[in-house]
């Protein structure tokens, strides 16, 4: 769904235990950062289902759970699950709180956002991040999820994992990568599905805008969260990583006022490599700004970023759409343009 016709929506709704982890090493701007990666998951687990941004909607409550239950978890839900108070979930302390419980909570071996929306940048300076960092856990989700996936990976060093919230729908590809990520400890690859060789739109076409190879360090997500970011504390720097970037329902002049963003602030310049999922919905507007007889998509990623001196794809399976890829923010992983892949180089998982 539209992030901002979401959250438009819900506005007119509402009025410690230390678990088993590992630590290996990584370089970010010359110095040395710890990175933790948290325990697996298997069969039998129990899930804590949060809604750290926008409350849910219609059935989307009851599909979250089936989803989980369905991969074989058990579920708890947090004690201010899905309180609507304007454009969010609850308010900043309820969420906040919920949040802290759920790490803090020894019977809890994972948490998965149930949705996104709008709302998890207003909670960034109440975290406790010695608290999450001593109780090192599984967070899943994406879209609004990524400005608490990118305060918790700098603040703390935990690996967070950027895929899909409970309430999306999980066809064979997603729940695969799922499985393949966070239960299992082998090396997983992230590829177009065979089935999207019979989708005809602009949005699910391949690109390779810069060909070539390379390996870092993964960090990204929603192109606007990332943006909203930038300047703060919670901000993550690109030098030597590989940056994933998807976006939804935006009008294709504002991807591209959004990529010059990421250009004039300079991050792009000495990072590895970027990997662009789909950017679904993102069109031009007959006789708006960016009128759709002189702008497409194809042409606003080759514009902005054809001229990087990294490798930079376009069409991988991230992002607003069903096939959502699960992927580790932290893990060392290669990129190799020519056989339109993403493959991680260590195990994201204990």
């Amino acid at each position: 769904m539209n992030r901002r016709k979401f959250i438009g929506n819900t506005a007119l709704l509402t009025g410690a235990s230390m678990l088993t982890y590992c630590t290996t090493e990584a370089k970010s701007e010359g110095k040395k950062a710890t990175v933790i990666k948290p325990m697996g998951l298997k069969k039998g687990d129990t899930i804590g289902l949060i809604t750290p941004g926008s409350a849910l909607i219609g059935d989307a409550e009851l599909r979250a759970v089936r989803n989980m239950e369905s991969l074989g978890f058990k579920v708890v839900k947090s004690k201010n699950f899905n309180i609507r108070t304007g454009f969010v979930a609850g308010t900043d302390q309820q969420r906040v709180d919920d949040l802290h419980a759920m790490f803090a909570n020894p019977e809890i071996n994972a948490i998965i956002c149930a949705r996104g929306g709008y709302g998890t940048g207003r909670l960034l300076q109440l975290l406790d991040y010695e608290l999450i960092r001593n109780n090192p856990k599984i967070l899943l989700g994406f879209s609004d999820i990524t400005a608490l996936h990118y305060a918790i990976f700098q603040q703390t060093g935990l690996v967070c994992y950027h895929g899909p919230v409970a309430s999306s729908e999980f066809t064979p590809h997603t729940t695969f990568g799922v499985q393949d990520v966070l239960m299992s400890t082998k090396l997983a690859k992230i590829a177009r599905p065979v089935a999207w060789q019979t989708k005809s739109a602009e949005s699910y076409q391949y690109m390779s805008l810069v060909k070539g190879v390379s390996e870092g360090q993964l960090i990204g997500g929603n192109l606007s969260i990332m943006c909203s970011l930038l300047g703060t504390p919670y901000d993550v720097d690109f030098v030597g990583k590989i940056v994933f970037i998807e976006e939804v329902g935006e009008s294709l002049y504002r991807v591209d006022r959004m990529l010059t963003q990421l250009l004039n602030s300079g991050k792009l310049d000495n990072c590895a490599g970027v990997v662009l999922g789909i950017f679904d919905s993102c069109t031009a507007k007959s006789g708006g700004v960016d009128d759709d007889n002189y702008v497409t998509l194809t042409k606003v990623l080759k514009d902005r970023l054809g001229r990087l001196a990294i490798p930079v794809m376009y069409g991988l399976p991230i992002g607003h759409i069903d096939d959502n890829s699960t992927l580790p923010i932290g893990i060392r992983a290669r990129m190799d343009t020519d056989r339109q892949t993403l493959e991680l180089l260590e195990t994201a998982v204990v």
